[in-house]
């Protein structure tokens, strides 16, 4: 593992995914590791050539931040896109959570995306902000082997199910996403049937995703011996089969594409307006 310290001269930047009008990213690079990352296409230089094993710490954020909040329009800020605000460089530098005061302070909203049990660490902040901010748990699969496999060192899934239990017991928002879905590694009943369950008891939306294609990426795999396959019928029931099964739960469910079409329908309506 190599952590690198750097500086950096931008905090919030204009988000590419519809459901968020920021994207924070306090780290370059992410130790967790997971094979199917595609983060790692989006990621220059060495945190994206040694994927899993380096990572950039943007030291001078919270100062950044401080100056961008002032200036800029509050509005849903996901963190993070391309890497994991709560990976394990964040006991040290609290990066994630300073920035999270700033934002949340100063009229700002977050969308958190992880797959670590650390988010725990900030539930007290979580829990005063609960309506300014919500929290999605990543679980792949709900079978430790196949996640270690994917996963390598990121938290196995059941302590994320913990993470998501203990959150909405709080009652912060939650939300599952169910992903990626590799045709013939996780995308058996017993992968998905138990994140479902922990979804029901949440009262969690869950969304679905697939593989999606990446050079990077379909490198990992491939050097763990997956390779990935996809064709258009076999999502097709795949997420029929999932949904269906939601349905069955009282789950609420959506593919990532139904996600993203909804999302640009809400950005479009408040520009509109």
């Amino acid at each position: 593992m190599k952590v690198v310290e750097i500086r950096t001269t931008r905090g919030l930047a204009k988000s590419g995914l519809p459901e968020y009008d920021y994207a924070l990213n306090p780290y370059l690079g992410c130790l967790h590791g997971c094979r199917y990352c595609y983060a790692r296409d989006f990621t220059r230089g060495e945190p994206g050539d040694a994927w899993g094993e380096v990572v950039y710490v943007k030291v001078n954020l919270p100062e950044v931040l401080a100056r961008e909040v002032k200036a800029l329009k509050p509005g849903v800020v996901g963190v993070s896109t391309i890497t994991d605000p709560y990976q394990p460089v964040e006991a040290k530098y609290r990066l994630t959570r300073r920035a999270l005061e700033i934002l949340l302070a100063s009229g700002f909203k977050a969308s958190i995306q992880t797959k670590s049990t650390y988010v725990l660490k900030d539930v007290d902040l979580l829990f005063v902000h609960k309506d300014k901010v919500d929290v999605g748990l990543t679980i792949t699969t709900f079978k430790a082997e196949t996640a270690k496999l994917l996963e390598p060192n990121a938290p196995p899934p059941r302590a994320r199910a913990y993470a998501l239990l203990a959150l909405s017991e709080l009652g912060v928002k939650t939300w599952v996403f169910l992903g990626p879905i590799i045709r013939g590694v996780n995308d058996g009943v017993e992968d998905y049937a138990p994140i479902l369950e922990i979804a029901r008891r949440t009262k969690s939306e869950v969304i679905v995703d697939r593989y999606r294609h990446r050079p990077g990426a379909d490198s990992m795999l491939l050097a763990a011996g997956i390779k990935p396959r996809y064709d258009a019928s076999w999502w097709r029931s795949k997420a029929a089969e999932i949904k269906a099964k939601c349905a069955e739960l009282g789950v609420a469910c959506r593919t990532a594409e139904e996600e993203w079409r909804e999302a640009r329908r809400s950005r479009d309506l408040r520009d509109f307006l």
